[in-house]
C-alpha cells in the first residue's frame, strides 16, 4: 500500500468527513481549460466504502483550491479493492443546460454571463466580472453549461474552473490566465524544459503541409421559403495568394444563422442580424476555421517535474521556455495540464504542454 505522500480529504457537502485511507495508486489529472479527472484505487475498508461515494469531494492539499467530484465507485470482491472515478469541480456546470442560442464577443464576460443566467439554483458563485476581456465570435447553441465553459475558455485562450474552498465547502467559478515565464531576467522567470536539463524527453518534431489552407471559402446559411436574403460566400485569409501557392479549403456555414436566441432576464428572445452583422459574424467563423488549418509544425514531448518545481516554479496555463538542443529548437508552450501519480515506488508528476510557438516563427 502506499499512502505515505498522498493527503486526501473527502468532503460530503461541506463537511469534512475523514482521509482515504489504505490507497494503493491514485492518478490526480487537473487541466487549465478543460474539466480534468481523478482515478483512485484503495482498499475496500469500512472507511473507505463509507467516505467514498458518488458526489462526495476528493481534495488532495498537494493542489490546493480545486476538488473533484465522484462520479462513479467500483467493489471489486476478488481484490477487496475500490476503484473511484471522478472529475474537477467544473463539471457541475454539466449539470445545467445553457438555453437558447447565443453569440459571444467576448469568452471572458460571455462565459459568466451564460452561467450566471443558468445555474437555477446551482450552488457555484459566480463573479460579477472576470477582470480582462477575451475577443471571440463562438455560437454556444443549447448545450450544458460545463461544455460551453470549455469552448468558450479555449476560444479566449484562458483557463476556468470551480475552485473549492476547504474550511466552508463552498464552490465558486474562477476565470485564470497563465503567468509569461518565458524572459530571463524577470520576476516570473524560473528556468526551462530542455532535453540538456534532462526534464525534458521523448521529443518529436513534425513538419506537415497535409491539411494546410491559406484561404477559406465559407458559405452561410441557405435562405428557405419566405426569406428575404440570399446566401452570403465569403473568402478571407490569404485572398491575393495565386497559382500553387494558393490552398482553398471549403467551410460550410450554414449554422450561422441570421435568426438566434438570447436568455434575457431568464427568458428566450428571438433576434435577428442586420445583413452586414450577419455577414461580419461568418467571416470571424470562416477565419476561425481557417486557424486550425495554418499549423503546419507540431512539437510533442514528455517533460518531468525537476528541477523546476510545480506550484512554485510553474502552474496550470503558464507559457514556459521549452528548448531541444539537438534539432537548435527554441520554443515556448503553455502548461495545459499535468498528471500526479502516487503509487507505491512514489510519487510523480508530468507536466503536458500545448500552444507551442516556435522561435523564428
Amino acid at each position: 500500500m502506499y499512502n505515505a505522500a498522498l493527503r486526501l480529504l473527502v468532503y460530503h457537502g461541506a463537511q469534512r468527513m475523514g482521509s482515504v485511507e489504505s490507497a494503493d495508486s491514485l492518478q490526480w489529472m487537473p487541466c487549465f481549460d478543460d474539466v480534468g479527472e481523478v482515478k483512485l484505487v484503495c482498499a475496500a475498508t469500512p472507511q473507505n466504502r463509507a467516505l467514498l461515494r458518488t458526489d462526495a469531494r476528493l481534495y488532495n492539499l498537494d493542489t490546493p483550491g480545486i476538488a473533484a467530484i465522484i462520479v462513479s465507485v467500483q467493489l471489486a470482491s476478488d481484490t477487496l479493492q475500490m476503484t473511484v472515478r471522478g472529475r474537477f469541480g467544473l463539471d457541475l456546470l454539466s449539470r445545467r443546460v445553457c438555453m437558447g442560442k447565443h453569440t459571444i464577443t467576448d469568452a471572458a464576460a460571455g462565459l459568466l454571463q451564460l452561467c450566471r443566467d443558468n445555474l437555477r439554483g446551482l450552488p457555484v458563485s459566480i463573479p460579477q466580472a472576470a477582470g480582462f476581456t477575451a475577443a471571440c465570435q463562438e455560437a454556444v447553441d443549447w448545450r450544458d453549461c460545463g461544455s460551453a465553459a470549455v469552448q468558450l475558455a479555449q476560444a479566449g485562450g484562458f483557463g476556468v474552473r470551480v475552485a473549492f474552498d476547504p474550511v466552508t465547502g463552498s464552490e465558486s467559478l474562477q476565470l485564470v490566465q497563465g503567468v509569461d515565464r518565458t524572459t530571463p531576467g524577470t520576476e516570473n522567470y524560473r528556468g526551462y524544459f530542455s532535453t540538456r536539463m534532462q526534464n525534458l524527453s521523448a521529443v518529436t518534431y513534425t513538419t506537415s503541409t497535409d491539411d494546410y489552407a491559406n484561404v477559406v471559402i465559407c458559405g452561410g446559411e441557405e435562405p428557405s421559403e419566405g426569406d428575404s436574403f440570399s446566401r452570403y460566400i465569403c473568402t478571407v485569409g490569404a485572398v491575393d495568394a495565386a497559382g500553387a501557392a494558393r490552398r482553398e479549403l471549403w467551410v460550410d456555414g450554414s449554422s450561422v444563422r441570421h435568426k438566434y436566441t438570447e436568455q434575457v432576464n431568464g427568458a428566450s428572445v428571438e433576434k435577428s442580424y442586420t445583413e452586414p452583422e450577419y455577414q461580419q459574424a461568418l467571416q470571424h467563423y470562416a477565419l476561425a476555421a481557417l486557424v486550425a488549418h495554418l499549423g503546419s509544425r507540431e512539437l510533442k514531448c514528455t517533460a518531468a517535474d525537476s528541477p523546476m518545481i510545480f506550484g512554485s516554479d510553474y502552474n496550470l496555463g503558464d507559457r514556459v521556455p521549452v528548448i531541444v538542443e539537438e534539432f537548435g529548437l527554441h520554443a515556448t508552450a503553455r502548461v495545459a495540464r499535468v498528471k500526479i501519480i502516487y503509487e507505491e515506488t512514489g510519487r510523480t508528476l508530468c507536466p503536458a504542454f500545448d500552444a507551442f510557438k516556435i522561435e523564428g516563427e
